[in-house]
């Protein structure tokens, strides 16, 4: 019933002393947050510090959510300031509150102050312990024309119904062009999008490679004192034998894994750096930003994001015409990156006439 604060929990194991518990599922009209009165320890009854508002039958699930509100923060010179607690930004966490478009509950928060040059952040916050949670990513109100938020509402706003997919659905689809262009130019120009990681080895020569992006190695360099870094040349494991002798002036380098090395000699331990092509990491906030070669090609990702639309739709000419034009811009971005300079071994430049002899005595 509505008006109490004493609720029958079949299971406490993972309630915490003073936790915020959600009484109802997410998006339900009669879901609210409330605070336990201390730990309910193994008994059956939770005891919260406040009276419920509305009526939960019997059966009404109960979730040890641990916070029971979320904390604004704002920074008027954008994100290159620093966000600060709102003075009115704290705010109960309101889980009735469903967006079914984004299929995301949200707690409302308006800042009738504020400009749309500020930027927020939010972090999670038990007002009765008190414990906080890590800050969120910067929330931006007029989001950049490369970000993930402004693609998206670019694919939605040329559907005939922009409710038809969610935002979810689309993201993936941003992303997997992404995925698609990065591959597409590694393949002409080896050189782009590269990551270095420095990865300690220990005497025993073996690495590790933990880095969440890493694809496969282009070049590694060592070092033994931490300064004085040398070129380690690649040399298969099935080339060397326990006899072979190694010089710390001219280190090698054998893969024995996806990310797993080893440099010889190894009776030092020391620091490889590797030079690494990347796999792209995905655009997951609304602030993500597409790289910035890929920017002037930002009619592909919505002409992908259509084509896929149409697709899902049964629509299969329009389609098939979206994803052509989307591989027409993904044609001329790879040509874009293509290498031109004429700096490598593909080409020497005579500047001066070469003088010598015309025959060469062997």
């Amino acid at each position: 019933m509505a008006g109490t604060n004493i609720f029958r929990i079949k299971n406490t194991n993972s309630f915490g002393s003073s936790w915020a518990v959600q009484l109802g599922n997410t998006g339900e009209a009669q879901a609210e947050v409330l605070l336990l009165s201390g730990d309910p320890g193994a008994g059956t009854l939770g005891t919260t510090t406040a009276n419920s508002r509305f009526e939960h039958p019997a059966d009404t699930p109960i979730y040890a959510i641990k916070w029971n509100q979320v904390v604004f923060e704002v920074s008027t010179t954008g994100t290159a300031g620093t966000a600060v607690q709102h003075a009115n930004g704290t705010i109960t966490i309101t889980p009735n509150n469903w967006d079914w478009e984004t299929q995301k509950s949200y707690t409302l928060f308006d800042d009738s102050d504020g400009s749309v040059s500020y930027t927020y952040k939010t972090y999670l916050r038990n007002s009765a312990i008190p414990l906080t949670s890590t800050e969120s990513d910067w929330i931006v109100i007029t989001p950049s024309f490369y970000s993930l938020s402004y693609l998206r509402n670019r694919v939605k706003d040329k559907l005939w119904n922009p409710q038809f997919v969610v935002d979810r659905v689309v993201d993936n689809w941003i992303n997997e062009w992404k995925d698609e262009m990065t591959n597409a130019v590694v393949q002409v120009n080896e050189d782009y999008a590269l990551g270095t990681v420095n990865v300690a080895f220990g005497t025993n020569g073996y690495g590790t490679i933990t880095t969440t992006d890493f694809k496969y190695p282009r070049k590694m360099e060592v070092t033994y004192d931490g300064s004085t870094y040398v070129l380690s040349t690649k040399q298969p494991i099935s080339e060397f034998s326990p006899n072979s002798e190694f010089n710390s002036s001219r280190p090698q380098h054998n893969w024995e894994g996806d990310n797993v090395f080893q440099v010889k000699p190894s009776s030092t331990a020391g620091t490889a750096k590797v030079y690494f092509y990347r796999t792209g990491t995905p655009m997951i906030n609304d602030t993500d930003e597409l790289p910035y070669p890929m920017r002037s090609y930002t009619k592909s990702f919505v002409d992908y994001g259509l084509a896929q639309a149409f697709q899902k739709d049964g629509k299969m000419p329009e389609a098939e015409a979206r994803l052509a034009e989307a591989r027409f811009q993904k044609d001329m971005f790879v040509n874009q990156l293509t290498p031109r300079d004429k700096t490598g071994p593909t080409m020497i430049e005579l500047i001066e006439q070469i003088a010598g002899e015309e025959d060469v005595p062997y």
